[in-house]
C-alpha cells in the first residue's frame, strides 16, 4: 500500500484525492493544507489525520502529492525527496529552471520518482493525435496553432506573478506541452504580451510565434480577459490537416478525401496519471512523463514571456 500525504487541499488536491481513492494499492494516510479547514475537511472524507505543516506528515507517507500554489513547489518537493519521499508535483513544476533544475537532481540523488502534472499527455486524445502525426496521414507538419480564452479562473493566487507565475506557465502551459508532445521541442520563440484586467500583476494576454526544430512554425494565443470561454488545436501538414479542442473529436481533412473522424476514448486524464505514478512506486519502474520534459515546457513558457518583456527572440 502506498501511503500519500495530500499536500494542498484547495480544487486540484481534492480532484487527485478523489481518483486516488478508486486506484488499488493508494491511500491518502494525511490531509495538508495552512488552511486548518480545508485539511480537516479532506481528512474527514478521506479517513485520515489533518496537518497544516507538510513536514509533520513526512514520516506517516511513502509519496507527496504536490497540489499548492506554484511558488511552494520547489521547497515541498525538494524537502519531501530528500527525507526518502516519491514526489508527485503538479504543473508547473517550479517557476524557474533554477528550481526545476534543483528538483530533478534532488530526485535523482535520493533514487525517487518525480512526476509532474501534465495530465494531457495521459488522454487516449493526446495520443490519438501524436499517432496521426508520427503516422504521416497529414504529412510533415508546416504550421501549429493554439487559442485558448477564458475568463481568469477564480483562485486569487492566479493574479500574482510571484505566487502562480502567471496564465501562460500555470495554466497555458498545458497546451504547449500538447504541443511539444505531438510535434516536437521548440527551438525558437519571439511573444508579445500585455495586461487587461485591473486588479493582476501577470499577463492576461499573450501571443506567442514558435519554430519548431522539424522546420514547422507555430502560434499560441491565450487570454485570461476574454469574455466567454473556447480552445482550438490544429496542425497544418504537407497532405492535410488536423482540427480538434482539448480532448474529444478530432477532425482531419485531407485533399480529395472526404473528412475522418475519430473519436478517442474517454478516460479520466487525472485517474490515468495518478494510477501510472502508484504503479512505478510499487513495481519500480520509471514513471512515463520524464521531469526533463517538463521542464523543457516549462521553458517554453518562460521563453515566450522573457521575449515579450525584450521584444527579441529567444532561443531555446
Amino acid at each position: 500500500m502506498v501511503r500519500i500525504a495530500m499536500v494542498g487541499c484547495g480544487g486540484i488536491g481534492n480532484r487527485h484525492t478523489q481518483q486516488l481513492q478508486q486506484i488499488g494499492g493508494a491511500k491518502i494516510h494525511a490531509a495538508v493544507d495552512i488552511i486548518p479547514e480545508r485539511a480537516e475537511e479532506l481528512a474527514e472524507m478521506v479517513g485520515c489525520q489533518a496537518f497544516t505543516d507538510y513536514h509533520d506528515a513526512l514520516e506517516q507517507v511513502d509519496a507527496v502529492w504536490v497540489c499548492t500554489p506554484p511558488d511552494s513547489h520547489r521547497d515541498i518537493t525538494v524537502t519531501s525527496l530528500r527525507a526518502g519521499k516519491h514526489v508527485f508535483c503538479e504543473k508547473p513544476m517550479a517557476l524557474s529552471l533554477e528550481e526545476a533544475d534543483e528538483m530533478i537532481e534532488t530526485a535523482q540523488e535520493n533514487e525517487r520518482l518525480l512526476g509532474i502534472g501534465y495530465c494531457l499527455r495521459f488522454l487516449p486524445w493526446a495520443q490519438m493525435c501524436k499517432e496521426i502525426v508520427t503516422s504521416g496521414k497529414i504529412g510533415e507538419i508546416t504550421l501549429a496553432w493554439i487559442t485558448r480564452m477564458s475568463p481568469i479562473p477564480p483562485a486569487p493566487w492566479l493574479k500574482s506573478q510571484a505566487i502562480g507565475g502567471g496564465m501562460l506557465t500555470e495554466q497555458t502551459t498545458h497546451n504547449l506541452d500538447w504541443l511539444r508532445y505531438v510535434v516536437g521541442d521548440v527551438v525558437r520563440v519571439q511573444g508579445l504580451a500585455k495586461t487587461a484586467l485591473p486588479d493582476v500583476d501577470i499577463k492576461d494576454n499573450v501571443v506567442g510565434l514558435l519554430e519548431f526544430a522539424q522546420g514547422g512554425i507555430g502560434q499560441i494565443m491565450a487570454s485570461w480577459s476574454s469574455a466567454t470561454s473556447w480552445l482550438e488545436s490544429g496542425l497544418v501538414g504537407t497532405k492535410g490537416v488536423l482540427r480538434t479542442g482539448q480532448g474529444g473529436a478530432i477532425m482531419v481533412y485531407r485533399q480529395g478525401a472526404e473528412p475522418e473522424v475519430y473519436q478517442p476514448k474517454d478516460l479520466d486524464m487525472y485517474r490515468e496519471e495518478d494510477r501510472l505514478f502508484i504503479e512505478a512506486v510499487r513495481t519500480g519502474t520509471a514513471y512515463p512523463l520524464d521531469p526533463e520534459e517538463a521542464k523543457k515546457t516549462l521553458a517554453l513558457s518562460l521563453a515566450i514571456l522573457a521575449s515579450a518583456e525584450t521584444g527579441q527572440p529567444v532561443a531555446l
